[in-house]
């Protein structure tokens, strides 16, 4: 894979943390002030929308460190993720875009190719040794 990737991810998720504290200050203060505990939505019936904003835009920051971090972790051990990763996040990343094309989703789509593409070269290394062996054979 791509030593790049897992970097990206990580430095995505660093990113989504600083806008979200910045962006959501208020709802964070609120948060801290109230006792953290059933703070963002104590009440489903009386929501605190901005809360709940907050709470989800930060919470996607530790999802996507450790995905960084599985990534990092794959090309340390050797290993190639699976296609499947790449193609979700990059489902993932497009229907965002084209829900809030004014957004950081975009950031997303690069990893997912890189993983695509690390995917298929893997693959295609796999399905031409298994070849060579068998016409060895």
């Amino acid at each position: 894979m791509f030593r790049v990737t897992g970097y990206i991810l990580i430095a995505i998720s660093i990113i989504h943390v600083v806008v979200g504290v910045w962006i959501f200050a208020e709802p964070l203060t609120d948060i801290i002030q109230n006792g953290i505990f059933n703070t963002v939505a104590p009440d489903p019936f009386a929501p605190y929308f901005d809360r709940e904003d907050a709470f989800w835009f930060m919470i996607a920051a530790p999802l996507l460190l450790t995905l960084g971090q599985l990534c990092c972790w794959a090309e340390v051990q050797g290993i190639t993720l699976p296609a499947f990763l790449g193609w979700n996040l990059l489902a993932i990343s497009l229907v965002a875009v084209f829900l809030e094309p004014i957004s950081g989703f975009w950031l997303l789509i690069p990893p997912a190719f890189l993983i695509l593409i690390a995917s298929r070269r893997a693959t295609t290394k796999l399905t031409k040794s298994t070849e060579y062996e068998y016409s060895v054979l």
